[in-house]
């Protein structure tokens, strides 16, 4: 017998996230109707962005549920990209998501690598959309001569993005060396200069600050 699964649709107009709840769920629980204002459903966080660009050559700002409480249950979030003159968000997945990137400003190479180790990649310019399939590793390169802008949606209330280096390399604890030396044909002491090179916690994480889709903020 076939069997099919999908998230369930929202069983109410809206459900603002209550981010200081004590409960676990697979999500947030819901604020109390009677609290919620117009405020409530907008979001000003591409305006005011304040964030420093990281080692990369890269800042961004996300709307997902844990900035923009509004999107819980309903299966969307969106953040905007700026990348320096050369800067690059490095290849990364979101495990929760399909992207849509599309670019505002600038000139970028962006691209994905399938299951099957195929790139597909293309130099964009304003107003250029690609998709990003679920999951899929993917990179974003200005190649441009000012800065890029970029934004993204996805399907999801919270994508997740896990960067490949840092996975790799600045996990809490360490893959072994003998698995990092094997997999990539290097001796320990590259291994070990890469990790040093990726000491420095990457800055922002703004996709998502938890492992799994059950959250708890206080």
């Amino acid at each position: 017998m076939p069997c099919y699964g999908a998230d369930p649709s929202p069983l109410q107009d809206y459900c603002i996230a209550d981010l200081s709840s004590d409960i676990y769920l697979n999500g947030y629980p819901c604020k109390n109707p009677d609290n919620v204002t117009a405020d409530d459903f907008f979001y000003e966080g591409f305006i005011n962005d304040t964030r420093q660009f990281d080692a990369d050559g890269m800042k961004a700002s996300g709307a997902h549920v844990d900035y923009f409480p509004a999107v819980n249950t309903l299966g969307v979030a969106m953040i905007q990209i700026q990348l320096l003159k050369g800067g690059v968000a490095a290849p990364h997945t979101h495990p929760r998501a399909t992207e849509m990137l599309l670019l505002m400003k600038g000139k970028v190479i962006a691209g994905f690598i399938t299951t099957d180790n195929v790139l597909f990649y293309k130099t964009m310019t304003p107003k250029m959309l690609v998709v990003i399939p679920q999951a899929l590793v993917h990179f974003v390169y200005n190649v441009g001569e000012g800065r890029a802008l970029l934004y993204a949606g996805y399907n999801s209330q919270q994508p997740a993005t896990q960067y490949m280096a840092h996975a790799l390399f600045n996990s809490t604890p360490s893959v072994p060396d003998g698995v990092l030396t094997r997999s990539f044909r290097v001796n320990d002491s590259i291994v070990e200069l890469i990790k040093s090179s990726l000491s420095v916690p990457l800055f922002p994480d703004i996709m998502s600050n938890t492992s799994s889709g059950s959250v708890r903020l206080k």
